[in-house]
């Protein structure tokens, strides 16, 4: 088609036939924003949070503390995992993640109430994550408000008062709560370090992601032919500046969180370097692997979309896996970002260490292992394919 008889319905019309062409262009323009679309409607399909551990502290032990123990494990809301005996030890469980709320009954509760007194429950939130402290706060203050008003109608009906006067007198008791990590409810504090974990992964993935496939479009994919039996020296020249772009990047986009937005840090470096170091070998594990089954740029742009476009959603991070349905939980937990934010959370927040991120650790380590082990049998394999091939071509030259 020369240029003067170029129109504008022509070329609508090869657009049409490029994007029924391109199999994975068109999945992307019709199939992944229904997908996407009923994926979210999915992930919030339970509406709200269920059964949050638990634990109590009853130091009254009487029929009606007793009783405030049954009225919450027999809520929605909250499963009581564990009775403690010390506020100590509802911290620590709330530390290691072992439970999001922590209930203390004092030791007077029951005699206080029936002098006439107002004692309060303690109510421990873990405040790291939003959705949970939102929740747990309402509800407890729902659970525990209900409890005080029997027991008030019940020491009034005592006293030898009617309805309407217990109603004219009648005082609940005082609900108190200590919201842990995040007492101000800020979501800066909940959100932004999400937000940057999200971004830095984006950035990383397609980057190494066309490192491969830049190579194969200028077609010098090629000049490592002689490296396709030590595929490991492939690897190490395309990701090692890639990996240390990675770990500068994250280490300079966190300290403006911290010191630019005032975001806090409660825990130490070495264990955040250590974290950075996995996730940025994981990514680029990830990354050059999506790039070796990817033939030009644009595809595998479009895979590393595929995987980072719901990283953040699917990662604990905004909405707990406890709430997910299980296909959603499994396939979040298959994803490098939920264990970088979760060791995020754990030492930003609440200032944890390598008691609690070990385990992040050796998911990210392993996830980037095993990715580049595939990328090396894969090169390995396409280096077996492209000798037997020259080698037909070489017999039949021959004859």
């Amino acid at each position: 088609m020369n240029e003067a008889g170029l129109k504008i319905g022509d070329v609508i019309k090869e657009e049409w036939m490029n994007i029924f062409k391109d199999k994975r262009l068109l999945a992307m323009l019709v199939l992944v924003p229904l997908l996407y679309s009923a994926m979210f409607a999915y992930l919030y399909s339970n509406h709200t949070v269920k059964e949050m551990n638990t634990v109590l502290f009853d130091q009254d032990n009487s029929q009606l503390s007793r009783q405030i123990v049954q009225s919450f494990d027999q809520s929605e809301s909250f499963k009581v995992t564990n009775l403690v005996y010390s506020e100590s030890e509802i911290e620590q469980a709330i530390a290691l993640g072992e439970a999001k709320v922590g209930i203390i009954i004092p030791s007077d509760f029951s005699a206080r109430l029936k002098r006439g007194e107002s004692p309060s429950i303690l109510t421990m939130i873990d405040g790291s994550n939003m959705m949970i402290s939102n929740l747990a706060t309402r509800s407890a203050n729902e659970i525990i408000s209900t409890i005080g008003m029997g027991a008030s109608v019940e020491q009034l009906q005592q006293q030898g008062l009617r309805s309407e006067e217990i109603t004219k007198v009648f005082s609940p008791i005082p609900f108190s709560y200590r919201v842990l990590y995040n007492p101000t409810f800020d979501y800066s504090v909940f959100l932004v370090y999400g937000l940057i974990g999200t971004a830095l992964q984006q950035v990383l993935l397609l980057g190494i992601a066309l490192t491969v496939t830049r190579d194969k479009e200028l077609g010098i994919w090629g000049r490592f032919s002689n490296w396709r039996e030590q595929p490991w020296k492939i690897a190490y020249a395309k990701c090692a500046p890639y990996f240390l772009i990675g770990v500068l990047n994250t280490f300079v986009a966190y300290l403006v969180g911290i010191y630019a937005v005032q975001l806090p840090f409660r825990g130490q470096v070495l264990p955040f370097l250590l974290l950075t170091i996995s996730f940025a070998f994981a990514l680029i594990g990830l990354g050059y692997l999506v790039s070796l089954f990817s033939e030009n740029q644009l595809a595998s742009t479009q895979l590393a979309m595929l995987i980072a476009v719901p990283s953040f959603l699917l990662s604990g991070f905004t909405w707990p896996f406890d709430a997910m349905p299980t296909l959603l939980s499994t396939i979040g937990h298959a994803l490098p970002l939920t264990y970088f934010l979760d060791g995020v959370r754990e030492i930003f927040l609440k200032g944890n260490g390598f008691v609690t991120i070990w385990r992040d650790l050796v998911a990210l380590l392993l996830m980037g292992l095993v990715t580049f082990f595939i990328a090396m049998v894969v090169t390995t394999f396409k280096r077996y394919w492209e000798k037997k091939e020259n080698e037909k071509m070489s017999s039949s030259n021959a004859m």
